[in-house]
């Protein structure tokens, strides 16, 4: 056996790179990706056993399990019910710190339902924030991965981070890497944490333009956003001052320019920056991955992470398909079939699958349950993956891979910014007074893959004939999405989209399709037959359509 040193022991991620030890570094943050079915599944019930004994001598668990201690993890599924974030919000909303499995040393916060409850937190212990720390290493040396084993970080990059400080998770990044790889946050995590996003944004831009970006970690939406930016306005910006930029950029930018006006085309990030890693998140990653990559000309890492859960999967280095991180939660998973029937019986309790029962090209809701003393047991995170392959024999791997496919249909995520849900609708129709009988919204796509909320509203023949036009309502609406929800705002401020289409449906429609079809279609997401059987019905004589 080979004796190492305290000091080659607990080397940070940068002695390492300065070392070379290429090899050491993608075992420790990557080597799950070795690992057989049998050896992942292994390590979830181990750690899924450890995290019992914990809920078992905290009050939350005594709670979620009843009282009873389950003696193996069959029987901790069997007696535990899936759960969402109200059955936690008494103990901790307010921080209750005595009743969870173990002391967080931070809470993480999020948006819940802007009209009906504002936020919901998260409590995050040491255990689980090193954890995070390890599986966000992985993603970074994954995004400047081409092939297995192989990857260019080294330490030292600028890093253009667009995402939301603490006490979002997101916010994490900055901290949890201080101690292990030294790298220029664009802008400083100093002066970031007192900025709006938007001016975050802009100011991580601009430092790019002048000093050049190695790495960029964004919303998918904004990323894409970005590109547009660069193509419209020719990729500069009229306050930018050449006497700031650093030479490299500045010829990189004079070069840009000259090849767009001989070639009659468009600048690009690509053309003024070389990344050597690109990391996206957000419910649309899958609609914009490809203009992005046209954009920027690096294929970006696709990774999933949650306040809830924390950072969960990551795609690998041919960045075709997700793998869910060992040893971060215990997952479960609810195929659509079962979806469906417990969305038509709210009663109805859905069958889940682990991970090594799972069949390709189903679409799963991911449960969770977290290790490393975490409060969430059997939770319904709310999001829907598609398990796309059981292995990859291309690039020697055993694991599924999943594609995220959207949030659970009863909310709608518009480009990973706000999550629109029954209660904020009927509170902005509340506040509107406008004569709306009945309503349905579904989550679509416009013509440049952008998402929107389509409304279909019945409005009263009063209100008709009083010259209620479909512009008015979506007007009023969207002021009263903007108040409730402040996230919403930011779609048409930072992304310049506006996320509300209204289709006027007669009166009674609803009812007719209820009569007709003997059920009622869902407020939120109904499916696509249901919409186009709406809309069939509302053509006798309505305007808006």
């Amino acid at each position: 056996m080979i004796i190492k040193s305290k000091r080659e022991i607990f080397m940070n991620l940068d002695q390492k790179l300065k070392n070379k030890q290429f090899d050491r570094i993608w075992q420790e943050y990557c080597g799950f990706l070795d690992f057989s079915l049998d050896q992942y599944m292994e390590i979830q019930n181990r750690l899924m056993l450890e995290q019992i004994e914990l809920y078992a001598g905290c009050e939350l668990g005594r709670r979620i399990m009843k009282g009873i201690k389950p003696s193996s993890i069959d029987e901790f599924r069997q007696m535990v019910p899936l759960t969402r974030y109200e059955n936690y919000a008494d103990l901790l909303l307010p921080r209750i710190e005595s009743v969870l499995p173990s002391k967080p040393l931070l809470w993480i916060e999020t948006t819940w339902e802007g009209a009906k409850n504002p936020i919901k937190v998260a409590p995050y212990t040491e255990s689980m924030i090193r954890c995070h720390k390890s599986s966000f290493i992985a993603c970074l040396i994954l995004a400047t991965s081409n092939e297995k084993g192989r990857f260019s970080l080294r330490g030292g990059e600028n890093f253009l981070y667009g995402l939301a400080p603490l006490p979002y998770l997101t916010g994490l990044a900055p901290l949890i890497l201080e101690d292990e790889i030294s790298v220029n946050w664009l802008p400083p995590e100093k002066d970031a944490v007192n900025m709006s996003f938007s001016q975050r944004n802009k100011l991580g831009f601009k430092m790019g333009m002048q000093s050049g970006v190695d790495l960029f970690f964004g919303l998918s939406s904004v990323i894409a956003k970005i590109g547009d930016q660069f193509s419209s306005a020719g990729g500069t910006d009229s306050k930018i001052n050449p006497l700031n930029n650093s030479m490299k950029m500045n010829y990189r930018l004079f070069k840009a320019w000259k090849n767009s006006k001989e070639e009659k085309t468009p600048i690009r990030p690509k053309d003024i920056w070389t990344l050597k890693g690109l990391i996206c998140s957000g419910t649309d990653s899958a609609a914009v991955k490809t203009k992005i990559e046209q954009d920027w000309g690096i294929r970006p890492l696709e990774v999933f992470g949650g306040t809830e859960s924390t950072c969960i999967a990551t795609e690998t280095w041919s960045k075709n398909g997700m793998v869910f991180f060992p040893e971060v939660c215990f997952y479960e998973f609810i195929p659509w079939s079962e979806v469906e029937k417990n969305l038509n019986d709210p009663g109805y309790v859905p069958h889940t699958y682990l991970m090594d029962e799972l069949q390709a090209g189903t679409d799963y809701e991911l449960v969770i349950s977290n290790f490393k003393g975490g409060a969430f047991a059997r939770y319904r995170v709310g999001d829907i993956f598609k398990c796309i392959s059981l292995s990859n024999e291309t690039d020697g791997l055993t694991l599924p891979q999943f594609a995220y496919i959207d949030r659970h249909p009863d909310l709608i995520d518009i480009a990973g910014f706000t999550r629109i849900s029954e209660a904020t609708i009927n509170e902005a129709l509340a506040l509107s007074k406008l004569g709306i009988n009945d309503w349905c919204a579904m989550k679509e796509f416009d013509d440049q893959n952008r998402a929107f909320l389509h409304l279909l509203v019945e409005v009263s023949p009063l209100e008709m004939k009083s010259a209620l036009t479909r512009d008015i309502i979506n007007e009023h609406l969207a002021i009263y999405f903007r108040y409730i929800d402040t996230d919403y705002k930011d779609l048409k401020s930072l992304l310049g989209i506006e996320p509300l289409k209204v289709t006027i449906i007669p009166t009674g429609t609803i009812k007719r399709f209820t009569e007709l079809f003997g059920r009622r279609p869902r407020k939120i997401n109904p499916s696509h037959f249901d919409m186009i059987e709406l809309l069939k019905l509302s053509h006798n004589g309505t305007t808006g359509v």
